[in-house]
């Protein structure tokens, strides 16, 4: 006897997800998509005709979803220990490359333009987040001896100098290696910034990220920005006609 198919439960997240990468990414109904975005409020400027838009949502999208997802096995040894805390690195610096291509995107700002904490806040207003805790981070000895031959400043600021730290940056580290911390997605996305940055220009080495105590902050930030990608989503969701 036939049976009745059963129905597929979905939570919001993932209807919102599904509906958003129907009508935009695979191109059903995009002008649904450039109006649901326009609705919402974080452009910046209209983004009727907007060339490429949505085709760069849906590569930063890719970008985030893949760091998110990327596991990262960690293996006894001095030199194992330094492969994985670059592999961390790696994948942080990928989920803040999507994070920026889709940002601007939503934003509409130019491929060269700085985005900034207005913009961070500007995307993500509104937007609901499970909460985070990122505690200050615990130098360890050897780390914090170096820190100590470099002079008779400050520790915290040798290590902004290292670090090539803007006022902003600097204020904003010095903050968390007081004790300040870090609970929410806009705290989070400023710091994974940061950590990008210093990576990508290549200041911040894998010793360095164990020796400050990073390992936690790049363990969790792929999953934060990817908790940003997925909000933002569902704001357009709610924006739809």
């Amino acid at each position: 006897m036939p049976t009745a198919a059963k129905a597929i439960r979905t939570s919001p997240k993932g209807e919102a997800r599904r509906w958003w990468a129907k009508v935009a990414y695979n191109g059903q109904d995009r002008p649904l998509a450039l109006a649901a975005l326009q609705s919402s409020g974080i452009p910046l400027r209209p983004v009727d005709g907007a060339k490429d838009l949505l085709s760069a949502m849906a590569r930063g999208d890719a970008l985030i979803k893949g760091a998110a997802r990327l596991v990262v096995p960690r293996r006894k040894g001095r030199s194992q220990n330094t492969r994985y805390h670059r592999l961390l690195q790696w994948r942080l610096v990928m989920g803040y490359a999507g994070f920026e291509v889709f940002a601007k995107a939503c934003l509409r700002k130019r491929e060269n333009d700085g985005l900034g904490t207005d913009d961070f806040e500007r995307l993500i207003a509104d937007c609901r987040f499970p909460p985070i805790a990122l505690t200050q981070p615990i130098l360890n000895a050897e780390t914090s001896r170096w820190l100590s031959r470099q002079g008779d400043s400050d520790p915290i600021d040798i290590l902004s100098n290292f670090l090539r730290l803007g006022r902003t940056h600097r204020d904003f580290l010095h903050e968390w290696f007081k004790g300040h911390a870090i609970e929410t997605h806009l705290e989070a996305i400023h710091l994974a910034k940061i950590l990008r940055h210093a990576t990508a220009h290549g200041v911040l080495s894998p010793a360095k990220c164990h020796g400050l105590g990073l390992t936690d902050a790049l363990k969790m930030l792929p999953k934060t920005i990817d908790e940003i990608r997925v909000a933002v989503i569902n704001r357009l969701y709610a924006c739809r006609e």
